[in-house]
């Protein structure tokens, strides 16, 4: 594939990230004003699980993708590529189910540690039943989608990704010109992910036509041993993620949580440029990753100059997303809510400035198959980072949670280099520069943040 296509698709992937962004900022001020503070809050946390939901696959979106593309390399045929993915579309479907009947019953449970008015809990109550049906819906999509990016398919993907990320935040936005009830407003999260479900599945309908009449032993074994691993990641990274909107629920209150997720819902998106661009690199990083140096130059040249025009645009760019910061919030959620924000938001944009250099480490660990390294690494930051989490909202509520997960993910990423630094040796000049590249631009975005 040429690096004009490469460019394409990692257009279309941006454009994918970009478009349900500009919807969020559209429609957020909207949601804000008709359900107020503390029930934005509660809508909030929904689309915290349901995120989360899409990482409970086994890691068998990845593992899909980086088995379809290395299947393809070694010249396994496409009959036993397709027994393969619908075996894993089997087992997806059987752990939904299970993992659905589980959550309808502790996600009430767990409603009962928020501080929040009791109408409100009784609406909580309610729409829980709900995002536990979300869980089978994400698996389907995220199953459906691993074997679409396997065969580089990404305006199929994105021709479904994009209304979806759209349409999470439209619906709720359209349900509450009508109503303010979280039943209603939460049922519309789950409509959006039905027809995203159904939308990837129809796409990807030809990649599991005509499998083999047997149980591919060998290749399930495979895409257990690349996604068991993924599998702990897909738990404990997300955890990592979106535990913090739980724990202000908890300890602080319902309307902290707005005040976080505001300025976290739109900074935390801010990395699609480098998620576009490793989601479009995995398969060529599986590839190269197998193979002999030299043996792909295209591929070790694309890749080369892809992450250089990253770190041109990605670095300026969060530097002046924290130096603007203050403006954008008062502008477009009005001057209150930008008051208890703008700390929050200045600290998230040191963190994902650093986060947004470890997708690289990140995707090129995966593309070798080893998930193995990044679970180790999330089990190693997993207990210290729920204790600093802790004490910071006991001592300084939602600000301390931005300071913790900054320095939690700029952790991981130090990490996520050392082994990449360790494993891949042909690339340690390039991993050399980009990190001086982010620890330049950190103290930067630190400095007109903090100090200018």
């Amino acid at each position: 594939m040429s690096s004009r296509r490469h460019t394409f698709n990692i257009g279309l992937n941006v454009t994918g990230m970009v478009l349900p962004m500009l919807a969020g900022v559209v429609t957020v001020p909207g949601l804000l004003h008709r359900l107020g503070e503390e029930r934005f809050g509660i809508l909030a946390l929904g689309w915290a699980l349901v995120g989360y939901f899409g990482f409970l696959d086994l890691g068998m979106g990845r593992a899909l993708t980086q088995y379809l593309a290395s299947a393809e390399q070694a010249g396994v045929s496409r009959e036993e590529q397709a027994t393969v993915a619908c075996a894993a579309r089997r087992m997806l479907g059987a752990l939904s189910l299970g993992l659905a009947l589980m959550l309808s019953l502790l996600l009430p449970w767990l409603a009962s540690f928020v501080t929040m008015p009791a109408d409100l809990h009784a609406q909580t109550l309610a729409a829980t039943p709900l995002l536990a049906l979300a869980v089978p819906l994400s698996m389907w999509f995220s199953c459906s989608a691993g074997v679409l990016e396997a065969r580089s398919r990404f305006a199929a993907v994105n021709s479904v990704r994009i209304p979806t990320g759209v349409g999470n935040f439209v619906a709720p936005w359209l349900v509450s010109l009508f109503t303010a009830d979280l039943f209603w407003v939460i049922a519309s999260l789950l409509v959006v992910r039905l027809a995203g479900a159904l939308g990837m599945a129809w796409w990807a309908r030809p990649e599991f036509a005509q499998p083999a009449p047997h149980w591919p032993s060998a290749g399930i074994r495979q895409l257990m041993r690349f996604g068991g691993w993924m599998t702990v990641s897909n738990l404990v990274g997300p955890v990592m993620s979106y535990f913090d909107r739980f724990a202000i629920a908890a300890w602080v209150t319902v309307a902290a949580v707005t005040h976080y997720t505001v300025p976290f819902d739109v900074i935390s998106r801010l990395p699609m440029v480098p998620l576009a661009m490793m989601g479009v690199l995995l398969p060529l990083l599986v590839q190269a990753s197998h193979s002999a140096p030299g043996t792909h130059p295209q591929h070790y040249t694309t890749i080369t100059h892809t992450v250089k025009l990253l770190l041109v645009c990605w670095i300026p760019g969060m530097v002046l997303t924290a130096w603007l910061g203050p403006w954008l919030l008062a502008w477009w959620v009005g001057a209150d809510l930008a008051t208890a924000s703008t700390p929050i938001w200045r600290w998230l944009a040191v963190g994902v400035l650093v986060n947004g250099l470890a997708h690289l480490p990140f995707a090129m660990l995966q593309g070798a198959g080893r998930t193995d390294v990044i679970a180790r690494i999330h089990l190693l930051e997993l207990l210290p980072y729920m204790a600093g989490l802790w004490w910071a909202l006991s001592h300084h509520g939602a600000v301390g949670a931005a300071v913790v997960w900054s320095l939690r993910v700029s952790v991981n990423t130090a990490l996520l280099f050392a082994q990449a630094f360790r494993l891949f040796p042909v690339w340690q000049p390039f991993f050399v520069r980009i990190v001086f590249g982010g620890l330049v631009g950190a103290l930067a975005t630190l400095w007109i943040a903090f100090g200018a």
